[in-house]
């Protein structure tokens, strides 16, 4: 699909991009950017990417696809420090998991003759670092795509995500982040919130239910703190609404009411059960 494709952050994601591309045979060379000489040795050494470079420049002077992956608001900074230097016709993405603020800041840019489309490719992990690059890591999750006034260049990008297995879903940038806020951010506010609260409360008894309630948790700070920063106005509705929940346990325990209690429990069982 493209002749050069430049992979701007090998981490977790970075890294299995790398390497789904490579089994797809998406691009005939595949270049990686990173700010550590460490990560670049070991993307060369195991042969994730062809060529890497610590330098942006070098990095996507001659690519027809440049991926961000990196957090949030590093996302728009190297796309500011890149647009000089970018190839006419070239398509810039990323990987963020909000759209509005990246979308609108990119927009302000207004790369010459290079089009950005905002993707958000919704699979990870709570791990990260290019040593935990899995080439299967896309394959059959949803991503996201903004929309945007140049259709060619987006069906392209919608082709090339959908080459790596994934199923693709194109939404208005404000639409993605109500949503995603609600699914995903959410749900990370409250493990963080529910490991700080059980903090040296007989830990070292947690068992299952405990880990896999509060595994995100251990998702990378920095990247968790843009999302919520970028994502702050839905994410504190959505906060409010999850508030709104516990109290109604709350009360309920206080009046030892245990039909409206049962009946709190069936009501989230019944939805839970209902996921696929």
């Amino acid at each position: 699909m493209f002749n050069r494709v430049t992979i701007i952050g090998l981490g977790l994601i970075g890294g299995s991009l790398c390497l789904a591309i490579k089994e797809k045979r998406l691009a005939k060379e595949i270049e990686g950017v990173s700010r550590r000489k460490s990560t670049i040795d070991q993307a060369v050494k195991n042969r994730i990417v062809d060529f890497a470079t610590l330098d942006l420049k070098d990095g996507v002077k001659d690519s027809n696809l440049v991926i961000i992956t990196t957090p949030v608001f590093k996302i728009v900074d190297i796309a500011k420090k890149i647009a000089p230097f970018l190839k006419k016709g070239a398509i810039v993405t990323d990987t963020g998991s909000t759209k509005k603020y990246i979308v609108e800041n990119i927009a302000n840019i207004r790369l010459k003759d290079v089009d950005f489309i905002g993707s958000h490719p919704i699979a990870g992990s709570e791990r990260s670092g290019i040593k935990y690059a899995d080439k299967d890591l896309f394959r059959g999750a949803y991503c996201i795509l903004t929309e945007a006034k140049n259709k060619k260049a987006l069906n392209k990008v919608r082709k090339f995500w959908a080459a790596l297995g994934m199923k693709v879903i194109v939404m208005s940038a404000d639409t993605h982040d109500r949503l995603l806020s609600n699914i995903s951010h959410l749900p990370h506010a409250a493990a963080v919130s529910l490991i700080n609260a059980a903090a040296g409360s007989g830990l070292d008894l947690a068992a299952g239910g405990f880990k896999d309630t509060t595994r995100i948790a251990s998702g990378e700070p920095e990247l968790w703190r843009d999302i919520f920063l970028t994502n702050r106005g839905n994410l504190i509705k959505n906060i409010k609404i999850l508030k709104k929940e516990l109290s109604k346990i709350e009360k309920a325990l206080k009046s030892n009411n245990s039909r409206n209690l049962l009946g709190l429990l069936k009501r989230a069982k019944s939805i839970r059960d209902s996921l696929q």
